[in-house]
């Protein structure tokens, strides 16, 4: 499924995107007070910003709900990323909390447990995310496709939602993408390297061409999908999230905003899923960004941010979004 597999197809932060500094290693990356702190959710590991959004019930931390002048979001990562992909972006979002889960089988997450499906995930994560104090959730690609479940089973759970670069299962699908996802099983079966096999997937220009076109993003990501174990392309791996079909039509039960943000030069198939969740919710609305590809929000993480932080503080307040050098539509 384009930027979430198929069938089969996480880590360490991207460190800095689209030029914008994020300090020196072990210092605060988010921009706000405190330290990041972790957690865990069930064996699904989970970072926090340190002020407000804590990790919850589960970690050694201790809870704290003062999410600032803003409610607490939560960040669900793409494939072969992890939650530390989110720090960076944090410090445009100053003033509140910040929680990142990573999800099955990436970063220091536990894989799916026999009988977990997308229904049990889904409902983990919107339990611990209230528990958390969270308010909004915001998704990459992958990402989207739970976030997605979370919104389809608790409609009127959270103030907002944001999807970038959106899938859903059994949505429309990019060929040149598929047989990459192929390639990666087959090249993992034959016991090829987490080196190998992390070069093949970045050879991936639908996927990462508007950010290999930004050197320090690209390097920074590659370092973290570098990392990445590709456990979850023996056997079903993560399959059960990606099956059966997502009824994006009951997405007519989300009253909250749900913002789509994808970049001018989106993949087809992914431009296709957003217009159709948009256009689902009552609330939807698509923005795109330009100048960037699959991977906008990582790509351009302040012009994106701003987009996405006035959305937020559109659902909470009422008032209509800050305009943003950016296409609008519906």
């Amino acid at each position: 499924m384009n930027g979430a597999p198929p069938g089969p197809p996480g880590g360490d932060p991207p460190g800095q995107a689209g030029g914008d500094p994020t300090g020196p290693p072990g210092g605060d990356p988010t921009g706000q007070a405190g330290p990041a702190v972790t957690g865990d959710w069930d064996g699904l590991a989970v970072i926090g910003s340190g002020r407000g959004g804590g990790a919850g019930r589960g970690d050694d931390t201790g809870r704290d709900d003062d999410t600032g002048r803003g409610g607490g979001v939560l960040w669900l990562h793409g494939y072969t990323m992890g939650a530390a992909i989110w720090p960076p972006l944090w410090r445009h979002l100053p003033g509140r909390g910040h929680v990142a889960v990573d999800l099955p089988w990436h970063g220091r997450s536990r894989p799916l447990r026999g009988g977990e499906d997308r229904a049990a995930l889904a409902d983990l994560l919107a339990g611990r995310a209230l528990e958390a104090g969270v308010r909004h959730v915001v998704a990459l690609s992958f990402g989207t496709v739970v976030a997605l479940e979370m919104a389809l089973r608790h409609p009127r759970a959270f103030a907002s939602w944001t999807l970038a670069a959106p899938s859903y299962a059994g949505g429309p699908q990019e060929r040149a993408v598929e047989r990459h996802y192929l390639d990666l099983a087959l090249l993992h079966r034959s016991a090829g390297s987490r080196a190998r096999t992390a070069a093949l997937w970045m050879s991936c220009r639908p996927i990462f061409g508007g950010i290999a076109a930004r050197p320090a993003a690209h390097s920074a990501l590659a370092d973290v999908i570098g990392r990445h174990a590709w456990d979850e392309l023996a056997g079903a791996g993560i399959r059960p999230l990606l099956e059966p079909r997502q009824p994006v039509a009951r997405l007519s039960a989300v009253a909250a905003p749900l913002l789509v943000l994808v970049g001018d030069g989106e993949l087809p198939a992914h431009r296709a899923c957003a217009e159709t969740i948009a256009a689902a919710a009552p609330g939807g609305a698509l923005r795109v960004l330009p100048g960037t590809g699959h991977l906008a929000l990582l790509e351009e993480p302040r012009a994106a941010l701003r987009i996405v932080g006035a959305h937020l503080a559109g659902a909470e307040h009422g008032g209509p979004p800050d305009p943003a050098p950016a296409e609008v539509s519906r």
